[in-house]
C-alpha cells in the first residue's frame, strides 16, 4: 500500500478510461534471452505492436511472433535516426488505434534509458502504462567479468553514474567519488570520452594506479574484459568495441578470481 502525505493537485491525476490499448515500457537487459523477466518474456510475446531501440539482441528479436509489428526506433551513437519526440508520438499513435504496445529497452527502462521520460509523456495524455523492470548493465555487466560491484574487504558501496549529460556535454559531477576508499563507482557511456575522464580524474588528485576494468557486450558471444589502471583506461578504451561499462576501485582485483558469465543457447518455443 502506498501512503502520499502531501496534497496532490487535480491535474496531477491520470485518467486511463479515454484509451484503449496499454503500453510496456520492457526493460530486456543485457540481451541474453535467459536474463528476461517472465513478465518481459510474456510481453513481448504477447504485444501486437513492438518498438526496439538498437542495442536489443537478434536472440530477443527472435521471441516476438512473425505477425507483431516490428519497429525500429534506435538512436546509435552520432546517429540518431529518429527523435525522442517522434517515438512518444508512434507510441501514442498506435495504443490510441487500441493495439497493445511493447517498447523494448536495452537494460532497465529508468536507468538511464529515458523510460520515465517516456512515461510522463504517456500519463499526462490518459494512457495505460506498466513498467517492465530489466537487469542494468550497471550490475549485471560486472558480474558477467566476474567483478562483484561491492565485496567485503574491496567495497562496502558503489555508485552509478553516466558520463554524459544531455546533449552530449561530458559530466563531471562525479568524478570525486574515486577518491572514496571502499567504493566502487560504475560508468555507463564513458567508453568514447576515455581520455577526458583520465584527465579530468587526474586534475582532482585520483590515483594514477586505481584500478578500472572495461567490460564489453556483456552476456554476448563477443563479450571482453580489458583490466588496466587510470593511467592506461584511454589505451584500452581504443581497443574495445561498445556497448561497454566502465568499473573503477579495488573489486577489479577480484576479476579472474570469480566466476564469469556461461552463455547458453536457448532454443526460441
Amino acid at each position: 500500500m502506498t501512503k502520499i502525505l502531501q496534497p496532490i493537485s487535480a491535474e496531477s491525476h491520470y485518467s486511463f478510461s479515454a484509451r484503449k490499448g496499454k503500453v510496456y515500457l520492457v526493460g530486456c537487459g543485457l540481451g541474453d534471452v535467459e536474463q528476461l523477466t517472465l513478465k518481459a518474456y510474456r510481453i513481448i510475446r504477447e504485444a501486437q505492436i513492438v518498438l526496439y531501440d538498437n542495442l536489443i539482441s537478434k536472440e530477443i528479436l527472435d521471441l516476438i511472433p512473425p505477425e507483431t509489428r516490428k519497429l525500429y526506433v534506435g538512436k546509435p551513437k552520432k546517429s540518431h535516426s529518429i527523435t525522442q519526440e517522434r517515438i512518444n508520438h508512434l507510441i501514442a499513435d498506435y495504443a490510441d488505434q487500441g493495439y497493445s504496445v511493447a517498447r523494448l529497452k536495452s537494460g532497465d527502462p529508468y536507468i538511464f534509458g529515458r523510460g520515465a521520460e517516456e512515461a510522463l509523456y504517456l500519463l499526462e495524455r490518459g494512457y495505460n502504462v506498466d513498467v517492465i523492470a530489466g537487469i542494468s548493465s550497471s550490475v549485471s555487466g560486472p558480474a558477467c567479468a566476474g567483478i562483484p560491484p561491492t565485496a567485503r574487504g574491496y567495497a562496502a558501496s558503489f555508485s552509478v553514474v553516466s558520463a554524459h549529460l544531455k546533449e552530449g556535454k561530458f559530466n563531471a559531477d562525479w568524478l570525486p567519488l574515486l577518491k572514496l576508499s571502499n567504493h566502487t563507482t560504475v560508468v555507463l557511456m564513458g567508453l568514447s570520452i576515455a581520455r577526458k575522464i583520465k584527465t579530468s580524474a587526474y586534475a582532482i588528485g585520483v590515483p594514477h594506479n586505481l584500478p578500472v576494468a572495461i567490460v564489453s557486450n556483456a552476456s554476448r558471444p563477443e563479450q571482453e574484459s580489458i583490466i588496466t589502471t587510470l593511467a592506461g583506461l584511454e589505451r584500452a578504451a581504443k581497443n574495445v568495441d561498445g556497448p561497454a561499462v566502465i568499473v573503477f576501485g579495488n573489486v577489479v582485483k577480484l576479476y579472474g578470481k570469480l566466476p564469469q558469465y556461461q552463455r547458453q543457447e536457448v532454443p526460441i518455443i
